[in-house]
């Protein structure tokens, strides 16, 4: 769209991701009812004060991630394992349930950008060093959850592609 376009994001959701108090028993839940055949699972994943922060402040965290496909669909189950985080928040607020949704806009610094000046409050901010991750957490308003805005290296890209089901595209591509 022209110079008229102030969405933040747009194209295909890239992930769907749910918090959960209990990672097996939430993979087996998925697996059995949605189809997912196949998890790859990273435990303990830690944050530290000096990539990721909180409302503006440093913060530290671990959390265990579950990545897997229903059909074409990225889904994503987070288990908070300690620290604060928006997701212990949302685990202590609202119990399991959907976090957020994540978008890989074409400029994730303009999309950021666009996000201050639309209002939307960055709750959250981090990165994965050395592996090419960036992520920041909007404000979902109104609707609860969050939105969150990814910028992938091309070795992050291509490990996710490799994740996708047989039979599938990618729809990102």
């Amino acid at each position: 769209m022209g110079s008229t376009d102030h969405r933040i994001a747009h194209g295909p959701i890239f992930q769907l991701c749910w918090v959960v108090g209990d990672m097996a028993g939430a993979q087996r839940e998925f697996t059995e009812r949605y189809g997912v055949t196949e998890w790859l699972t990273i435990p303990d994943v830690h944050f530290g004060p000096e990539s990721t922060e909180l409302r503006g402040a440093p913060a530290e965290y671990t959390i265990t991630v579950a990545l897997g496909y229903a059909g074409g669909q990225q889904l994503e189950l987070i288990e908070p394992r300690s620290g604060t985080s928006l997701y212990s928040e949302h685990l202590d607020r609202v119990g399991p349930g959907l976090h957020h949704v994540a978008w890989v806009p074409e400029d994730f610094d303009a999309a950021l950008v666009q996000a201050r000046s639309r209002g939307c409050e960055i709750l959250a901010r981090g990165s994965f060093e050395g592996i090419g991750m960036e992520f920041a957490y909007l404000d979902g308003g109104a609707f609860g959850s969050h939105v969150e805005l990814m910028r992938l290296s091309a070795d992050m890209r291509a490990m996710f592609d490799h994740l996708i089901p047989e039979g599938y595209s990618n729809p990102w591509a």
